[in-house]
């Protein structure tokens, strides 16, 4: 082979190679993408249902007790309540007026208030008791208890923080029920364009009656002292009549507890004090037995009296029951009718 077809030959061999390797590099395939896993989404920290709060204020109670014997009250109440959980129980300072109960536990943002009125009873506490809740001033609980032990104060405490707890279920399932009574089903893309588009040719469905709100209990500004009831009746009857006198009158009345005795007319004046916007409360219980055939019933009659701060009497009225209660709350509500102002 001649010198020129050897170079011919090299010529035609690299071009091949380089040929080549253009075709091996444009053959070559891509690298594959690694493939990313896509993060699972993490699901949001639910939060706690908010319960329900319960201010608790020291109890009022007669002179017969101890100086100490309210604050220990709303102590146990709070304790006790806690314990039991599904409330929020928050006692109150004793520096809180009774007249300002209600926008105290509202400037807390509080659902419900506790408060009470404690006697002496034998060997044992008459405790009225009763709550209110706050969104609109009106009574929820009223009970009156005998409390002679620890373990029977325990149980009163649980008692109410059981009814309210009942009551917050019942307003939450009456929401659930309302709400899935008004969520519609919903339709097919294509039913629901159609129903949107004639819905002008039919009358509209009227709106939902709204359920009635529970109108708030308005008291008069002029409030009203108790003093403990006198009588013919035993002195655990005449506890019963006092706890039951105050119970109804704060239902409607701004109410104080006055430890004061002997004649009212003479002492209305300084139990009123310097607060004047106020009248004075007692009343006289007597019983007596009712034969009926060959059966006796006792029947209670109570004669309420109401005086102004001066010592004059603005009121007497009497009410009758087959109960210390019902006679009690016989004469107050005539009193009520008679006297809506307390004046």
């Amino acid at each position: 082979m001649t010198g020129e077809e050897k170079a011919f030959v090299r010529r035609v061999f690299a071009v091949f190679l380089l040929g080549l390797s253009f075709t091996l590099t444009g053959a070559a395939r891509p690298p594959v993408p690694k493939a990313t896993p896509t993060p699972l989404p993490t699901a949001a920290p639910t939060a706690a249902p908010r319960l329900p709060l319960v201010v608790v204020y020291p109890f009022d109670f007669s002179s017969d007790l101890r100086s100490d014997t309210g604050l220990r009250a709303a102590q146990l109440y709070v304790t006790e309540m806690n314990a039991a959980g599904g409330v929020d129980a928050l006692q109150a300072p004793a520096t809180i007026k009774r007249a300002n109960y209600l926008d105290y536990a509202k400037s807390l943002s509080a659902s419900y208030y506790v408060s009470g009125y404690m006697t002496p009873l034998g060997g044992a506490v008459s405790l009225v008791e009763q709550v209110v809740d706050t969104s609109t001033g009106t009574i929820i609980l009223g009970a009156t208890a005998q409390i002679a032990s620890f373990e029977d104060a325990a149980s009163q405490a649980v008692s109410i923080r059981d009814d309210i707890v009942g009551r917050e279920q019942s307003k939450a399932q009456a929401f659930d029920q309302s709400s899935a009574q008004t969520t519609p089903a919903p339709l097919p893309s294509n039913q629901a364009n159609i129903s949107g588009g004639i819905a002008g040719l039919f009358k509209r469905r009227p709106h939902a009656t709204p359920e009635p709100r529970v109108a708030a209990v308005v008291k008069p500004s002029k409030g009203i002292f108790v003093v403990r009831v006198t009588g013919s009746a035993n002195a655990a009857q005449l506890n019963d009549a006092t706890g039951a006198l105050y119970s109804a009158l704060n239902q409607r009345y701004v109410t104080h507890n006055s430890n004061a005795g002997g004649d009212v007319s003479k002492a209305a004046n300084t139990i009123c004090g310097a607060d004047r916007n106020n009248t004075v409360a007692t009343g006289v219980l007597s019983k007596n037995s009712v034969r009926r055939g060959l059966f006796s019933r006792t029947r209670y009659t109570f004669v309420f009296d109401v005086y102004t701060c001066f010592g004059a009497k603005l009121a007497e009225l009497p009410g009758d029951g087959d109960s210390i209660s019902a006679a009690v709350n016989a004469a107050v509500t005539a009193y009520a009718a008679d006297h809506p102002q307390n004046s």
